[in-house]
């Protein structure tokens, strides 16, 4: 007579082979899943009470939304999930998917509001185990690590072994910027896969604060103010770089016309028409110790925010005739618009503390004080001060 198979030997007894003879619960392996899942549908909590995460989050994140005119606002109330048409079993069968009908009520604002239930399709639920049943088959979702948003320094390595320092800041979603250092010791600046250009004339249209030269020099670089007494000598102003435009006094016959212009070196024949021009001070770089900054300037050809606006658009849009309003709406929906640019709380937070700066958790746009301080990184990486470091990207601590 054969004897039959046995496929599971049943024990009544357990081994321990350990050092360590303490029992240990196992964990649950597929726990990760499933209470993402559950945090991300929110299905047991009531409308009134669910927080701004996953689905409620994203809803959120569309609603509402308004006509051109501003006549008609459409505002998100709640969803609801439904009960599900089928068993897990029948889905198998039948070669459905198993899920719970979504709908979501919403109010449109207008003469007489109406609120009205829609019906947006079926949601896909997760079963005990952290799968799904797609078309009768299961399947589960596997996590990935993806860069995570924010800001990151490298060091890049060009043709002929020249090594320079890059920095990207990474949005959630939106355009990435780029900053990079060009041959001729000047920092440019690069959005998306567009065309390369000076990154002072970003910072000129991001804020119009730092518009002109002189707001510029005196944001990067230490200056002072410099009497033109006697004892001054043309051999002492000689080699200083001004932190402003110099011109002639009222009186002097070339009065209004400039002498030295900002972020320029005096040069011999300058100090001596500067001394004999009846100036009584001006404002002078106390020590470039790096000269990107001043390259970069000279550099830029815009001197204005307006310009700035313009140069940008032409570099965004080649081909279209520049125009004002089109460029400050092209600019706002770059950087400053949520629907089109958010760094995401992932982002602020990474950025705050790259920089040590104190910005609310609630700003998911680029402020100007986030590219101004990339740039003094930069600066301080160039110089080799031990307070800042290069950022690995395949670091686990960069990706989520």
């Amino acid at each position: 007579m054969p004897v039959p198979v046995q496929r599971v030997i049943a024990t009544h007894e357990t081994r321990n082979t350990g050092k360590l003879q303490s029992s240990f619960e196992m964990s649950g392996l597929t726990k990760i899943q499933t209470d993402s899942y559950e945090k991300f549908v929110q299905a047991d909590v009531d409308p009134s009470r669910r927080k701004p995460i996953g689905l409620e989050g994203i809803l959120r994140e569309i609603f509402p939304i308004e006509s051109f005119d501003g006549q008609f606002r459409l505002e998100y109330v709640k969803y609801e999930l439904g009960k599900c048409r089928y068993t897990p079993v029948e889905c198998r069968q039948l070669r459905m998917t198993y899920g719970r009908p979504l709908r979501i009520w919403l109010k449109l604002q207008k003469e007489e509001a109406v609120e009205e239930e829609v019906y947006l399709g079926d949601l896909p639920i997760m079963l005990g185990g952290g799968e799904f049943i797609i078309n009768g088959a299961e399947r589960c979702v596997v996590s990935q690590l993806h860069r995570s948003p924010g800001v990151d320094f490298v060091m890049n390595v060009e043709p002929g072994e020249r090594k320079t320092h890059s920095c990207r800041i990474i949005p959630e979603r939106g355009s990435w910027i780029e900053l990079l250092i060009s041959k001729k010791e000047a920092l440019h600046v690069r959005i998306d896969q567009s065309g390369k250009f000076s990154s002072t004339t970003l910072l000129r249209a991001m804020d119009k604060e730092l518009s002109t030269d002189t707001q510029l020099v005196h944001k990067f670089y230490e200056t002072e103010t410099l009497k033109l007494t006697r004892k001054v000598t043309a051999e002492d102003l000689t080699g200083r770089v001004a932190a402003e435009d110099v011109v002639y006094p009222a009186g002097h016959e070339k009065c209004g016309e400039i002498i030295v212009e900002c972020a320029h070196t005096l040069v011999e024949a300058q100090a001596e028409e500067l001394l004999a021009s009846g100036i009584k001070q001006i404002d002078l770089i106390k020590q470039v110790h790096d000269p990107l900054i001043l390259n970069t300037i000279l550099e830029d050809s815009t001197t204005s925010h307006e310009e700035a606006l313009l140069r940008i658009y032409q570099r965004l849009r080649p081909g279209n005739p520049p125009q004002l309003d089109k460029a400050k709406d092209l600019f706002y929906e770059k950087f400053f618009d949520l629907n089109r640019y958010r760094l995401g709380r992932v982002g602020r937070f990474r950025i705050n503390r790259k920089f040590n700066q104190e910005i609310s958790d609630d700003e998911m746009t680029l402020r100007p004080e986030d590219y101004v301080n990339a740039i003094h990184y930069l600066l301080k990486l160039r110089a080799g001060d031990e307070s800042v470091h290069l950022d690995d990207i395949d670091n686990l601590g960069n990706r989520r």
